[in-house]
């Protein structure tokens, strides 16, 4: 019973409506921007080209990519309760069973945080990527930690741009997920999880999530605009990247 009302909420999460309403900027800003960045670039990649999606989990993304050839690598061990069966690559990120300069495009999201050795993933990425090849990356910077024990770092842009240039990859384009006010509202909201006292996959859980709709839009509306004055945003809680291999 529990296997199919966790199929039924990721059937309903992954679809593009539901998305649409549920990964909107006041309701979950941050999965909003994911996916609006990963959408972006996704269109902009030719029907002819080889998109590798690193460490794809349940192929969240893969749609997004239907006109390219799209193939999905993954260790598998990500969240307990994740179903790995439709990854195409089980392999370790840093030795990933591709040919060399044969990939046009790496998609990696969320990734690289639980990556024990970074600079052996960069310098795999720079391997099989094709010249002037893209990487499509998101990164934590101001998250809390999670899939223990497999949970090792949190990067500036500053460290992101230095593992790309030490192997050959320009950092093309960086942008936070939002500033301090966007990321104090979305620790606020992880501080009142730890009193919701329900499983991941409740229905009950859902239900409460559906109750605190109205104030968590309001919230999401009031932060947001108070984020508008974070002209920095150093204190983000993502960033969004884009490399290019020279």
């Amino acid at each position: 019973m529990k296997a199919k009302v966790r199929k039924l909420l990721l059937l309903l999460l992954n679809n593009q409506l539901i998305q649409s309403i549920l990964y909107s900027p006041l309701i979950d800003y941050h999965q909003w921007s994911l996916l609006k960045f990963v959408k972006t670039n996704a269109k902009k990649v030719p029907s002819n080209f080889n998109v590798i999606d690193i460490g794809a989990g349940e192929l969240r993304y893969k749609n997004y990519f239907k006109h390219c050839h799209y193939v999905s690598q993954d260790l598998c061990v990500g969240d307990g309760d994740w179903n790995f069966e439709n990854i195409d690559i089980k392999s370790s990120i840093y030795d990933i069973p591709v040919k060399e300069n044969s990939i046009d495009v790496i998609l990696c999201t969320q990734v690289l945080e639980h990556i024990e050795f970074p600079e052996k993933a960069f310098e795999e990425f720079s391997r099989i990527l094709k010249q002037n090849g893209k990487i499509i990356l998101t990164v934590p910077l101001g998250q809390g930690e999670h899939q223990i024990p497999h949970d090792y770092y949190r990067y500036t842009q500053y460290a992101l741009r230095g593992l790309g240039e030490r192997h050959g990859l320009l950092l093309k384009e960086i942008t936070p997920q939002g500033g301090i006010f966007i990321n104090l509202e979305h620790v606020f909201w992880q501080a009142l999880i730890i009193f919701v006292p329900f499983k991941r996959y409740a229905l009950v859980r859902y239900f409460t999530f559906l109750l605190f709709l109205p104030l968590k839009i309001l919230s999401g509306l009031l932060f947001c605009t108070l984020d508008i004055f974070d002209r920095n945003k150093n204190y983000t809680n993502n960033y969004n990247c884009l490399y290019e291999k020279k």
